[in-house]
């Protein structure tokens, strides 16, 4: 399967006038990303696409395992037979920021590194 690469602002990417293309681990890893950025119900086209944000920067800042669930329940919209494999979250104070890293694998034995930063 073929998708449009997208940039760091989630537009469509275009380098000397022509659309970027991404497949594979890529495209995989670009779906995962643009879920869990997704704050669920704020797409209008599909309002059960994405997590929910206010189980990730509420207050006080949930424990791992609530971070780890939601993220989880990203990975599944993509494709159910995803695990994660490992997990860390960092909470900087100062920027108010919520750095999210993990590894996650699925049945195919496709492995991702993503790192989110939730603001």
């Amino acid at each position: 399967m073929t998708g449009f690469a997208l940039d760091e602002n989630n537009d469509i990417k275009i380098v000397n006038n022509k659309i970027q293309m991404v497949n594979g681990t890529d495209l995989m890893k670009q779906t995962v990303k643009t879920v869990i950025g997704t704050n669920k119900g704020e797409w209008c086209l599909n309002e059960d696409e994405g997590i929910n944000f206010q189980n990730i920067s509420g207050k006080p800042i949930p424990d791992d395992e609530v971070i780890k669930n939601e993220i989880e329940q990203g990975l599944i919209q993509v494709d159910n037979s995803f695990a994660v494999t490992s997990f860390t979250s960092d909470y900087d104070s100062k920027s108010r920021t919520l750095n999210v890293t993990f590894h996650a694998e699925n049945e195919d034995k496709m492995k991702l590194q993503i790192e989110k930063i939730f603001e």
